[in-house]
């Protein structure tokens, strides 16, 4: 049989023999394709090579009836698994909100308590193995929780699967996302580094987080890359059902291993100004960018407060983003930046690289956002600090 690994030289001519086994290991609509394309390459090594790359680069799995036995076929093609780069794990769900899904369809098993799925039912004790044993070495994991509009995706239960996965599998997570796609659908995605896979490494090298927890920080997903993942760098923090926070996790207080982040991203949230200091606990020297949109400052605290004391403590800031922002009890105050498009309150040359929302008219004008890029960071943000209006919404 030939070798079509990507790094080797073209191949022979394959046989038709090959390419209808490898046409098995496609979902059946594929199948009369891949075989089209193949027989028309012939022994053009580059073409064979571009199609394989085409149908097998992205492995797309529901772990469940033909698409496991499937996956079982792809342990045993050595030739095939080198062109895996994408694991895609979804069921079939969304194909079926107005009719009952067939007896062929692939629908994860939920628990009703919850709505988790039942990774026992599925072929994750497989996909982990050939993870361990790196027959699988991809760049991507993704993961797509689908439900319905009566029972909507929650982030923190869809993560379980992936954590079921990761946990055992031994790969080397670079970069993590947990996000909402829309009410219905979660998407998990862990870009990962094949040259450290099966080392113990985990979230030791992780760079970027990109989370939206379901209510606040006591979360398993938070506790671990802010506690397991010391070369984090960039985090984005949101909250599909924010609710205030009244006291800050000891997770945070009482770690001592929070990592120097260079940029924080908050929306979506409802926390308080020591909870967001607590993240930042190790940021002094490293920080350089900040971004609060659709926050809400609880527990007696002001961003007035906050911000000057950000300007204050941060000293290698570039940029800042201040959008929508409110504080007190339910965000019963929304925060305007009075004055800030006058040139007395922001002189040349700190107007460089300052931009404002404004909304209304010019009676009822109100700067409800604020950006700034540039080296005077610092300065116009204590600036911007001692701007920042708090007007109760009636």
């Amino acid at each position: 049989m030939s070798d079509l690994n990507p790094s080797q030289p073209a191949p022979r001519l394959m046989s038709a023999g090959v390419v209808d086994e490898w046409s098995r290991l496609l979902p059946g609509p594929e199948r009369g394709a891949f075989v089209g394309a193949c027989t028309e390459a012939g022994a053009d090594g580059g073409r064979l090579r571009s199609i394989l790359g085409r149908y097998f680069s992205t492995w797309k799995t529901s772990l469940m009836a033909d698409d496991l036995s499937r996956l079982h076929m792809l342990a045993a093609y050595v030739q095939i698994l080198d062109y895996v780069k994408v694991i895609w794990l979804e069921d079939d769900s969304d194909e079926f909100e107005e009719t009952s899904p067939s007896k062929s369809s692939a629908i994860w098993p939920r628990r009703h308590e919850d709505g988790q799925v039942v990774a026992e039912a599925l072929g994750v004790e497989l996909l982990k193995s050939m993870l361990a044993a790196r027959q699988l070495r991809p760049d991507r994991l993704e993961i797509r929780d689908k439900r319905t509009a009566r029972a909507p995706s929650d982030p923190e239960t869809a993560v379980i699967l992936a954590r079921d996965i990761l946990d055992g599998a031994d790969l080397a997570v670079t970069n993590f996302v947990l996000r909402k796609e829309s009410p219905m659908t979660t998407i998990i995605a862990a870009e990962l580094s094949a040259e450290h896979q099966g080392q113990g490494t985990g979230f030791s090298i992780l760079r970027k987080a990109d989370l939206c927890l379901s209510q606040n920080l006591n979360s398993y997903c938070a506790n671990q890359i802010l506690l397991h993942a010391p070369a984090l760098k960039e985090l984005s923090l949101s909250f599909w059902q924010p609710r205030h926070m009244p006291h800050t996790p000891p997770f945070i207080l009482d770690n001592t291993s929070l990592p120097a982040l260079e940029k924080l991203e908050l929306s979506m949230a409802m926390l308080s100004a020591p909870s967001i200091m607590a993240i930042l606990s190790k940021s002094e020297q490293s920080l350089t960018g900040i971004s609060f949109r659709l926050t809400t400052l609880g527990n007696n605290s002001t961003w007035a407060e906050l911000l000057s004391r950000i300007g204050n403590e941060f000293p290698h800031l570039t940029w800042f983003k201040l959008t929508h922002l409110s504080e007190g009890p339910v965000g019963r105050s929304r925060i305007t930046f009075s004055d800030l498009d006058k040139d007395l309150v922001v002189s040349e040359p700190y107007r460089t690289g300052l931009k404002l929302q404004q909304k209304g008219s010019a009676c009822t004008k109100r700067i409800p956002g604020v950006e700034y890029g540039g080296p005077d960071a610092n300065h116009v943000l204590r600036i911007v600090a001692g701007c920042a209006v708090a007007a109760s919404v009636h």
